[in-house]
């Protein structure tokens, strides 16, 4: 299986860099043999990214009654694009509109995950808060072990 995380947002805008830290995390924990993607918000480049892979996409937003730090799971090809996965963050198109336009172009991914987590703060130059940085390591955890249960772990030698 050839997986890819795929990150959106900017680690220099507060909360928006959660997906960047995600990446961090898994990169330290399997160097080269994960593919990595950060993608600072260009959806056309995200339809190129995930064409033909399993992805895990890794976004902030911000949604009514929900905390920062708060994270939400959803299967990006099965669930409705409601309201959960769009973004607060500075992309020309969000995320649930990419997957329509994938739709219609028969360019998504073979799976994808979508771990949407809540943020607050996204002013340039701002850090994250503790609670969304903490989500961090919550959620590289999650794909490590969605990674481990499909595939034996981008290690495994029987996966190209």
């Amino acid at each position: 299986m050839n997986w890819a995380i795929i990150s959106l947002g900017n680690r220099f805008r507060g909360d928006d860099g959660i997906g960047p830290l995600v990446l961090d995390k898994l990169r330290e924990r399997f160097g080269r043999a994960l593919d990595c993607i950060e993608n600072g918000g260009d959806m056309t480049q995200l339809l190129e990214d995930w064409r033909e892979r399993h992805v895990c996409v890794v976004d902030a937003v911000v949604l009514p009654g929900r905390a920062a730090g708060d994270i939400i799971r959803l299967d990006g090809l099965a669930d409705p694009p409601l309201e959960t996965v769009r973004t607060t963050s500075s992309h020309g198109l969000d995320l649930a509109e990419a997957i329509e336009l994938g739709r219609a172009l028969g360019a998504l991914p073979l799976r994808m995950d979508i771990y949407a987590i809540c943020g607050e703060n996204f002013a340039t130059g701002a850090a994250l808060t503790a609670d969304v940085a903490a989500a961090a390591g919550r959620v590289a955890r999650s794909i490590a072990e969605t990674l481990v249960q499909q595939t034996g772990g981008p290690f495994c030698t029987s996966n190209p």
